[in-house]
C-alpha cells in the first residue's frame, strides 16, 4: 500500500527566565533581531506585570505593548514579550574626564584587539557589529568564528569573542608575456612540472626564483604558456591572468580569448560580470591533453611515479523506482514560540497573514505537504521531518536541531532559509555527506567548494543567457536589437544577451546594438528590417525612457512587426500597458506560474480545499511544492545518489524549470529561468 509517514518535529525555543519579584526582574541576555530592529526575548515569571518589566529594561511601558499588540494587561508564566534593545554601553571601557568640579560626557575607548599565545584574536564587539562584519574584518569564514565562541548565540557590546587565524590567501602574480599562472598540487615535485612543460628544473626556479626555498602546496608560479605534456591535475590552474582595459566587457574579453562567458564567469568567482579597468581576471586556458607512457625514475632520492589513472565511468542515470524509506528535513522557521498571538475568535480585529512572523513561510510548508503526498501517490515512501529553526541571525534552535541524531539520518534537507543558519547547516551537511537545499539565497558562496549544496536562485548571468536562448528558439529568424540607454547601463546584461544569441542563432549579423544616449530612438528605428520579425531587447529601466520608446515602437509596428523583451521591473511602473500588449512583450523571470495550466489549476484547487486559502507566489507556495516535488521525485528515481542526476532531469513544475549546473570545486546552481509574454491582456508561458 503506497503511504507516506509525515513527522512533523517542531522545535520551540522556550528560555526560563529567573524566578524573582518584580523588582528582581533580570534582563534576558537573548537578543533577536525582527524586520531591522533589534529585541530582547524576555520570558514571563510568576507575578511579573508590564510596567515592572518595561522599567527593567529602560524602556517605556508605551513601548513594550507597541512591541507585543496581543500580550495583553494580565501576562502568564512563561509568556514571551519582546522588549525594544537599547544600547546603554559603548564598545569598551568608558572614560570619565574631571576638569575642576566639571564631569565631560563619557568617551568610549576603543579596545584594542588582543592575540593568544594559540594565534587567536580577542575581539571587543562595537556596537552594530555582526558576525558577518567580523567575518568580513578579519577575512575569516563566519562559520569558523562562530565554532571558536561556543555557546554565543546572539552578539552583544562589549562582549569579548575569539577570532581564529585567517586562513592563508594564495597571492596572485601579476600577468607576464608568454607565461601562465600554474597552482601546485599535493605531492608534485620540481621535475615533474618541468618535465610537464618541456623545460629544465634550472630554467623553472630561474623563472621562479622563489622556488630556491622549495616548492609548496597551493603555491602560485610560472610556467610556460605552452600545451603541457599531459593534462594538468583538476583544480591545479590552467588559467591565464588578464588586465581589463578601458570600455572592454566580458564579451570582447571571451571572444579575445576564444572562450565562453560563462567559462570566465566560473573562474572568477564573485565578478557577477561587473567589470572596472584595471581589474585582473582569470581567463580559462583550453588544455588538448596528450597521453604520455609511464616514468620511473628516482630524483634526489625519491621514487617518482606517473601512474596510470583508469578514467572514471561517468554514471549512468537510469529512471528505476527505489522502494527504501528516504528522511527529508524541512528546515523552516516557523516561529513557533509567536504562535500564541494568533487569535481568531474576534473577527472584527483580524490581520493579515503577514502581520503573524509564524506565517511567514507557511504556504511554503503548505505547497511541500501536498508534493510530498503527490510523489508518495506514485509509490515513494518518504518521511518529512519539519524542524522550526532560526529566523534573521540567531542560531540557537539550529544548535538545537543540529545537536540531535535525528538530522544525522536525513537523505536530504531542504533549507534552512537565512543565512546564519544555513551556512552553519551546510557545513554540518558536508561533513556528513547529505544533500542540501537554499531555497532563497542568490549568492554564488554557498555552493563554494561544498559539493552538497543545490542552489535554486539562479544568478544573473545565467537568467540573461537562458531567456535569450528561449527566445532566440522560438524566433529564429528574427532581427534581434539590444538596445540600452548608455553604456553604463546593464553592460554585462547585454553582453551576456549577445554571447547567448550569437551561439543561438545561425547568422550572428541579424544582431545589433544600439546606444540610445548616441542614436536617440531614431537609431533604434534604422536598426528594424521590414517583412521580418524584430526581437528588440530593451535593457533599461528608466521609467522617463520606457513609455516614450513603446509609445514610439507602437506607432511604427504596422511597417515593422516588432517584439519587445523588458525587464520583470516594468510591471510596477506607470505606463500605457496596451502598449505592451499590442508589441506582445515578453518577460523573463526564475518563477512564473500559467494560470492556463491544467495542472496549476488542480493543484490551486488542492489547496483551496486543504487549507480554504489562496497558493500565491509570493508568499512561496508553489516554490515550496516545486522543490519538494522535485527532488522527492528524483530520490524516488534515481537513488541516493540522485545528485549526480540532475544535470541530466528535465521536469518543469508548476512554477519553474529547473535546469541544473554542477560547478566545478562546488555544488549545484538552478539556471533555469521563465519566459512569458503578454497576450490579450494575460500572460502566457513560452
Amino acid at each position: 500500500m503506497k503511504q507516506i509517514v509525515i513527522w512533523l518535529l517542531f522545535v520551540v525555543c522556550i528560555a526560563n527566565a529567573a524566578s524573582a519579584q518584580e523588582t528582581e526582574i533580570s534582563k534576558s541576555r537573548i537578543i533577536e533581531t525582527y524586520k531591522g530592529k533589534q529585541y530582547y526575548i524576555h520570558f514571563v515569571d510568576q507575578g511579573q506585570t508590564l510596567f515592572a518589566i518595561s522599567r527593567a529594561y529602560g524602556v517605556s511601558l508605551e513601548e513594550v505593548k507597541l512591541a507585543n499588540p496581543d500580550a495583553g494587561e494580565t501576562l502568564k508564566p512563561n509568556q514571551m514579550l519582546m522588549i525594544p534593545f537599547v544600547e546603554t554601553s559603548a564598545a569598551g571601557p568608558q572614560v570619565i574626564i574631571i576638569e575642576k568640579g566639571k564631569t565631560v560626557e563619557p568617551i568610549a575607548v576603543p579596545v584594542q584587539p588582543k592575540q593568544t599565545d594559540s594565534g587567536q584574536i580577542q575581539h571587543t564587539v562595537a556596537p552594530k557589529e555582526t558576525w558577518y562584519a567580523l567575518s568580513r574584518q578579519y577575512q575569516v569564514p563566519v562559520k569558523e568564528i562562530i565554532s571558536a565562541n561556543p555557546g554565543v548565540d546572539t552578539l552583544r557590546i562589549g562582549m569579548t569573542v575569539n577570532i581564529p587565524p585567517a586562513p592563508e590567501k594564495i597571492i596572485e602574480l601579476p600577468p607576464r608575456y608568454g607565461f601562465v599562472t600554474y597552482v601546485v598540487a599535493p605531492k608534485e615535485t620540481l621535475y615533474g612540472i618541468a618535465t610537464r612543460y618541456k623545460i629544465t628544473v634550472e630554467e623553472l626556479v630561474n623563472i621562479n626564483p622563489v622556488l630556491k626555498e622549495g616548492l609548496k602546496v597551493d603555491q602560485l608560479i610560472y610556467v610556460p604558456s605552452i600545451t603541457p605534456v599531459a593534462d594538468q591535475t583538476p583544480g591545479s590552474g590552467g588559467f591565464t591572468l588578464h588586465e581589463v582595459k578601458r570600455k572592454e566587457t566580458l564579451y570582447s574579453i571571451s571572444k579575445m580569448y576564444n572562450v565562453d562567458i560563462k567559462d570566465i564567469l566560473v573562474a572568477n568567482p564573485g565578478l557577477d560580470g561587473k567589470l572596472r579597468k584595471n581589474d585582473i581576471i582569470r581567463i580559462p586556458v583550453k588544455k588538448e591533453p596528450v597521453v604520455v607512457p609511464p616514468e620511473n625514475k628516482i630524483i634526489q632520492g625519491r621514487d617518482v611515479f606517473q601512474e596510470a589513472v583508469e578514467p572514471v565511468k561517468p554514471m549512468v542515470c537510469l529512471t528505476q523506482p527505489h522502494r527504501q524509506v528516504f528522511n527529508v528535513a524541512l528546515m523552516i522557521p516557523f516561529q513557533l514560540d509567536y504562535a500564541d498571538s494568533i487569535r481568531v475568535s474576534d473577527p472584527s480585529s483580524l490581520k493579515l497573514p503577514s502581520d503573524f512572523r509564524s506565517l511567514d513561510f507557511i504556504q511554503f510548508y503548505e505547497g511541500a505537504m501536498i508534493a510530498a503526498e503527490d510523489v508518495a501517490g506514485i509509490g515513494a515512501n518518504i518521511k518529512i521531518h519539519a524542524f522550526d529553526t532560526d529566523a534573521g541571525s540567531s542560531l540557537t534552535k539550529t544548535r538545537r536541531v543540529l545537536s540531535g541524531q535525528t538530522i544525522r539520518d536525513m537523505d536530504l534537507i531542504i533549507g534552512p532559509f537565512f543565512a546564519n543558519s544555513f551556512e552553519l547547516v551546510s557545513a554540518f551537511a558536508m561533513d556528513h555527506k547529505i544533500p542540501i537545499v537554499n531555497p532563497l539565497s542568490e549568492r554564488s558562496e554557498i555552493i563554494e567548494a561544498n559539493p552538497y549544496v543545490v542552489k535554486m536562485q539562479p544568478s544573473g548571468w545565467s537568467s540573461y543567457s537562458n531567456a535569450a536562448q528561449k527566445i532566440a528558439s522560438v524566433y529564429p529568424d528574427a532581427n534581434f536589437t539590444i538596445m540600452r540607454r548608455d553604456h553604463a547601463e546593464n553592460n554585462s546584461m547585454a553582453s551576456v544577451f549577445q554571447s547567448a544569441l550569437s551561439k543561438t542563432i545561425e547568422n550572428p549579423g541579424r544582431i545589433h546594438e544600439v546606444v540610445y544616449s548616441q542614436v536617440y530612438a531614431s537609431g533604434l528605428i534604422k536598426s528594424l528590417v521590414p517583412g521580418k520579425t524584430n526581437v528588440i531587447f530593451l535593457l533599461t529601466s528608466d521609467k522617463a525612457l520606457i513609455p516614450s520608446l513603446l509609445r514610439q515602437l507602437n506607432d511604427v509596428r504596422e511597417k515593422y512587426n516588432i517584439v519587445v523583451v523588458g525587464l520583470a521591473d516594468w510591471e510596477d511602473m506607470e505606463m500605457d500597458f496596451s502598449y505592451l500588449h499590442n508589441l506582445e512583450a515578453h518577460f523573463f523571470s526564475p518563477w512564473f506560474v500559467d494560470y492556463r495550466s491544467d495542472r496549476v489549476t488542480n493543484y490551486i484547487a488542492e489547496f483551496r480545499k486543504r487549507y480554504e486559502g489562496e497558493p500565491e507566489l509570493e508568499r512561496y507556495a508553489y516554490l515550496g511544492y516545486d522543490i519538494t516535488r522535485y527532488f522527492l521525485e528524483a530520490m524516488y528515481n534515481f537513488g541516493p545518489d540522485f545528485l549526480n542526476c540532475l544535470p541530466d532531469i528535465n521536469n518543469p513544475m508548476l512554477s519553474s524549470d529547473f535546469r541544473f549546473y554542477k560547478t566545478p570545486s562546488g555544488g549545484y546552481e538552478n539556471t533555469g529561468v521563465m519566459v512569458y509574454k503578454l497576450k490579450d491582456f494575460s500572460k502566457v508561458g513560452l
